[in-house]
């Protein structure tokens, strides 16, 4: 009798082990979901701030022109114009590396095994579409 109570016991603790290890990997999975969409706060982030310093950017050019549209500039036209272009190329770059910072956290997370949840991270196509916005907002400065 002993030993049918010993045998049970082991295979219980055998089963106990294999459910702890299914939930070990779990909560691994879990934690590399957390890490994605970590960074991708991350990069909408870059996103926001970079949205801002665009505006900022374009807005501080723009009172530069209505300033020399009606001579109320003397030379400081060109200084606002050199201000809000710096504005955007400073968003332009923190898009860019936001984005290869983004790139570079994914890599490593798919090259150890973990995919996204989602196909295409929503965060990563409204930097894009930023960085676009940003490169022509600072042509839009100089028109």
């Amino acid at each position: 009798m002993s030993n049918a109570s010993s045998g049970n016991q082991a295979n219980t603790t055998t089963q106990l082990a294999e459910q702890r290890t299914d939930m070990a990997g779990d909560r691994t999975r879990w934690a590399a979901d957390r890490t994605f969409w970590a960074a991708d706060r991350t990069l909408i982030a870059w996103v926001r701030t970079s949205i801002s310093m665009i505006g900022f950017g374009i807005g501080i050019g723009k009172a530069g022109d209505y300033l020399a549209t009606h001579d109320l500039a003397l030379d400081s036209y060109h200084g606002l114009q050199i201000v809000g272009s710096a504005f955007i190329a400073l968003a332009v770059l923190g898009i860019v590396g936001a984005i290869i910072q983004n790139a570079r956290i994914e890599r490593r997370l798919v090259a150890q095994g973990y995919g996204r949840v989602e196909r295409v991270p929503l965060g990563l196509g409204m930097a894009i579409l930023v960085l676009v916005v940003g490169i022509f907002g600072g042509i839009l400065i100089f028109l």
